[in-house]
């Protein structure tokens, strides 16, 4: 079985792929649910193509959150801005009518941004674990076995006195066990 490499083109494409559709979809909805209207197909087709060459270009190794985050981030800005553009009907959500962000709208677009990007972020790192799991040697810890001796692997016994007539602590768990609620006090003697 050949091991996929990180660095193969189309596993970089089906992961910009994935960041690109959660972006713009993510975006496209909050775009008609604030009010903007429809979005045109020429800007989800602008957007998911920029969406996804900002996130091939970036995926070529692993990243750690905050570049998945800013990414996020900046790819909702992007896309909030294409869509206000393109968009015919006059749009409520902004402040002063010219297509800028308003402190509600970036305030949407940072929280909705944030979550995504630490869920993309988190789906990417399961992926890179994925196949550097992947290309590990398979079962290293069966490798061992062989080599431990079977003595050892076997429990060791240890036969109660016969000068000790019950066993350490019989009395107490056999109460506990015949009643219901927290073990009684029992004199020691």
């Amino acid at each position: 079985m050949a091991i996929v490499s990180p660095e193969e083109p189309a596993l970089r494409l089906a992961r910009a792929a994935v960041f690109a559709a959660v972006c713009v979809l993510v975006s496209a909805a909050g775009h008609i649910f604030a009010g903007g209207g429809p979005v045109a197909p020429g800007a989800l087709l602008v957007g998911t193509f920029g969406s996804v060459v900002l996130a091939y270009a970036l995926n070529g190794r692993e990243r750690g959150p905050e570049v998945v985050l800013t990414a996020t981030v900046g790819a909702q800005l992007f896309l909030h801005e294409l869509f206000a553009s393109t968009t015919p009907a006059p749009m409520p959500h902004h402040e002063n009518g010219h297509g800028h962000l308003g402190t509600g709208m970036v305030l949407a677009h940072l929280m909705v941004a944030v979550l995504t990007g630490w869920w993309l972020y988190r789906g990417e790192s399961a992926v890179w674990l994925m196949l550097r799991l992947w290309g590990a040697p398979t079962f290293p810890v069966l490798r061992l076995l062989p080599a431990v001796p079977e003595e050892t692997l076997r429990p060791v016994w240890q036969a109660v006195p016969a000068s000790d007539p019950e066993p350490y602590g019989r009395r107490e768990i056999a109460v506990s066990i015949h009643r219901r609620g927290p073990p009684m006090a029992h004199p020691a003697g």
